[in-house]
């Protein structure tokens, strides 16, 4: 029996009737009861309808409490879990679940998928209903490399998506670190509007409610105007948070303070949070951020700050988690406190390979650790004397401008302490003498106008930035590109230099 079906069933029998997750949007509700009778008959389905052990079950379910089921009763069934995007187009959702060998796809919205040759569950409230069998008697996943608890893809922001499995023992070793660091318990209560197929909302939100017995609070997408009426409907003791988020809230009314007395933190993770939006968003709202910092390769969470607010680190990610963390150099061996670095990971939840989504041919994995167990994750810091972690930025984002290092991230936050400026990014634009040049776009705050902004922005890095790291061109864009979780698609903004042809 798969461990996630004992822990539902232990909830099942000690907190019966509590509701254990909750669409703030409406109210609806579902216990530990109802969850443990929507698990079995998801599992029975499947024995009626002979699935394999960690046969992939593709969840495209834009409904919360729906996807929350599903999810975890196809975890407690021993079946591999798929998310994927709901929002995805027709044909991108048919070579999503093509790339990903799904066998079943299980909807809240049937009529609208396109997969005509792989069956088809609809997540009914009870549990899943059989709507469509599959044109071929062969599954998709036969003859897969790995048969992990969960596949799940890279976010795919500077590059192709990469598969990630992750068993069962990962990631509920996971969880159980998040539920520890952050004290969940019974008596706790968050509150997460973030999409559910991201490894965050799992991990943080999912599965370290089902391991701590903690509650939930749900919905399908971040609402700015209705996000504080909800915290005072709910009333959450923490929030689930992106950078996006906070900045979203910090230019909105603030709640009213005896709303705020009860949360405990606003926990950041998924993208790099600029100090401007950290220090905007408390001093607004009397919220305090706890920042952190995850991957989907480590099932979610690996450093966090401590939860006393005196002893975090301004700029810091935190300490690791119950996690092996380096910071290492080009020859592979850590450098010392205050030098910069590559941010290597070990540990038992750690992934140890890689899926090859090519959708056709054999299914192919490749390694994701070196030979002493470390896994690079792409990422570049330093950590000081007391082991705290800071990011500086990707290493696939660097920008070489003429032999010298620019990190986007720290031309970013100078634009960012503009207090008319929401939000930036600086990506590389070629360039036919130097190789690279760093370029900026930024958006503004609402009711700002651009009538000499760019110019002003150009003086403020000139104040803050050696000459060398200052963008060469500064625009101002009614919106930047992102993903789910608010993260900045890099790659869409290159691409769009390199069609105009880069700077001269």
């Amino acid at each position: 029996m798969a461990v996630v079906s004992r822990l539902m069933a232990a909830r099942a029998q000690g907190q019966p009737e509590e509701p254990a997750f909750i669409v703030g949007a409406d109210g609806r509700a579902m216990s530990w009861r109802a969850l443990a009778v929507y698990a079995e008959r998801l599992r029975e389905l499947a024995g009626r309808r002979r699935l394999p052990p960690r046969a992939r079950i593709g969840l495209v379910i834009a409904d919360p409490l729906a996807f929350t089921a599903a999810y975890l009763g196809a975890l407690a069934a021993g079946l591999t879990v798929v998310p994927v995007d709901s929002r995805l187009t027709a044909s991108e959702l048919g070579s999503a679940v093509a790339r990903l060998r799904v066998d079943v796809v299980v909807t809240d919205a049937p009529l609208t998928l396109p997969v005509a040759d792989v069956e088809t569950w609809v997540a009914g409230r009870a549990g899943p209903v059989l709507v469509g069998a599959a044109s071929t008697t062969v599954r998709p996943s036969a003859g897969a490399a790995l048969r992990p608890a969960v596949l799940l893809t890279s976010s795919g922001t500077t590059g192709e998506p990469k598969g990630i499995p992750l068993s069962e023992g990962q990631l509920l070793h996971a969880a159980r670190r998040v539920a520890g660091h952050h004290r969940f318990g019974p008596g706790e209560r968050g509150y997460s509007p973030l999409p559910l197929f991201h490894v965050n909302a799992q991990v943080m939100g999912l599965l370290a409610a089902l391991v701590s017995g903690a509650s939930l609070v749900l919905d399908r997408r971040f609402e700015p105007d209705a996000y504080w009426s909800r915290v005072a409907e709910w009333s959450p003791t923490w929030l689930n948070t992106v950078p996006a988020v906070l900045a979203a809230l910090a230019a909105r009314p603030a709640p009213p303070e005896a709303l705020v007395s009860r949360l405990r933190f606003a926990r950041s993770a998924s993208a790099p949070l600029p100090r401007s939006t950290q220090r905007a968003f408390t001093a607004h709202t009397g919220v305090a951020v706890l920042e952190t910092y995850g991957m989907t390769e480590a099932a979610g969470q690996i450093t966090a700050n401590p939860l006393d607010v005196s002893a975090r680190r301004d700029g810091s990610v935190g300490l690791p988690v119950g996690i092996g963390l380096a910071v290492v150099g080009p020859d592979g061996r850590p450098v010392p406190p205050g030098s910069q670095g590559m941010v290597v990971l070990r540990g038992r939840q750690v992934a140890s390979r890689y899926l090859e989504l090519t959708g056709h041919g054999a299914e192919g994995s490749r390694p994701a650790r070196d030979a002493c167990g470390w896994l690079p994750t792409g990422d570049l810091g330093f950590r000081d004397e007391d082991g705290f972690v800071y990011l500086v930025g990707r290493a696939d984002d660097v920008i070489n401008r003429g032999g010298e290092k620019v990190y986007p991230q720290e031309v970013e936050n100078a634009l960012l302490s503009h207090a008319a400026v929401r939000s930036a990014a600086v990506v590389a634009a070629p360039h036919d003498r130097l190789g690279q040049v760093p370029v900026a776009f930024v958006t503004l705050q609402p009711r700002q106008t651009d009538p000499g902004m760019v110019e002003e922005l150009h003086r403020l890095c000139a104040q803050r930035l050696a000459r060398y790291k200052r963008p060469t061109v500064i625009e101002i864009a009614a919106a930047l590109p992102t993903g789910p979780t608010g993260k900045v698609l890099r790659r869409t903004l290159r691409d769009d230099l390199l069609a105009l042809g880069g700077t001269r």
